[in-house]
């Protein structure tokens, strides 16, 4: 079986002697011979796509959230053959596709019973998400938990201040389209909006939209730091409502910083979002 094995040793949870791990998992379920490749911290994306050109029977990418949301922007729309593994801090995309496992005994499981997945997105305006996409103060909070986690303290203390800022004077309006059991109307205005899709919805089907009025600090930390709808869906002053599409629109005409699948996006003053039924292919356990 031709396989490549593509791993981010920059990820939160990949160790430094991760492809040595990932060739002996490999091998221990009778996978020999992968072509076993560290992504190129420059250009991980092109990357990718000349590696699907070689048609593996399996690629394995290994990495955080935003290294999996561009192999399913590549690879996945090329190929089902694509097995994503849990190597980040948060990994909302794996466990949607997995479930809690950890990242061997997701191949293990897999390569055993290999079944093909089709997985629904999020669209915002050219960018697709798989989880989550989140506008306003919880992109700039993730600014300063990436520094702090690769431990740069002034860069975060200062992004932090920035955060704060944007969560106290950010006026986003945003209208949404129809959904499940819901008509399209507005969400109040407030300096943090967001979307998930798929199994992190209350349905576990669709798109979701939200916002939260009024936000403290912790109530943007709070975004940041859990997985999005799991715990925050029920907090005081949240608005969470089924939809098919977004606009949001910067009532102040500045740029709306986003994350998406917890990789930055730019935009202007608008995000446009909708949803994707058939997005992206890969493989899960049968």
């Amino acid at each position: 079986m031709k396989t490549i094995a593509l791993y981010n040793p920059n990820s939160g949870s990949v160790s430094a002697d991760g492809g040595e791990r990932l060739k002996a998992a490999l091998e221990a379920n009778g996978i020999r011979g992968a072509e076993i490749i560290a992504t190129d911290a420059h250009d991980c994306i092109g990357q990718m796509k000349q590696l699907a050109e070689k048609q593996p029977d399996l690629f394995v990418v290994w990495g955080g959230d935003g290294t999996l949301k561009g192999a399913l922007e590549t690879v996945g729309q090329v190929t089902p053959n694509l097995l994503l593994l849990p190597g980040g801090t948060m990994n909302l995309l794996p466990k949607a596709i997995h479930g809690d496992k950890t990242w061997d005994q997701t191949i293990a499981d897999v390569i055993r019973s290999p079944k093909r997945m089709m997985l629904p997105a999020g669209k915002a305006n050219d960018e697709l998400f798989f989880c989550a996409m989140l506008a306003g103060a919880p992109a700039r909070f993730a600014e300063a938990r990436e520094s702090l986690r690769r431990g740069d303290l002034v860069k975060a203390a200062t992004e932090t201040a920035a955060a704060i800022e944007v969560l106290n004077s950010l006026n986003l309006d945003a209208t949404h389209g129809a959904g499940y059991g819901s008509e399209g109307g507005h969400l109040p205005t407030t300096s943090i909006v967001g979307a998930v899709v798929g199994s992190l919805t209350k349905e576990g089907k669709g798109m979701e939209v939200a916002a939260l009025a009024s936000p403290t600090t912790g109530g943007a930390l709070n975004v940041v730091w859990s997985s999005f709808f799991t715990d925050w869906r029920t907090a005081p002053g949240v608005t969470v409502v089924p939809a098919n599409s977004m606009e949001i629109v910067n009532l102040d005409g500045g740029d709306i910083p986003v994350i998406a699948d917890g990789e930055h996006i730019d935009t202007g003053p608008k995000v446009t979002v909708s949803f994707v039924e058939e997005a992206a292919q890969c493989l899960t356990a049968g």
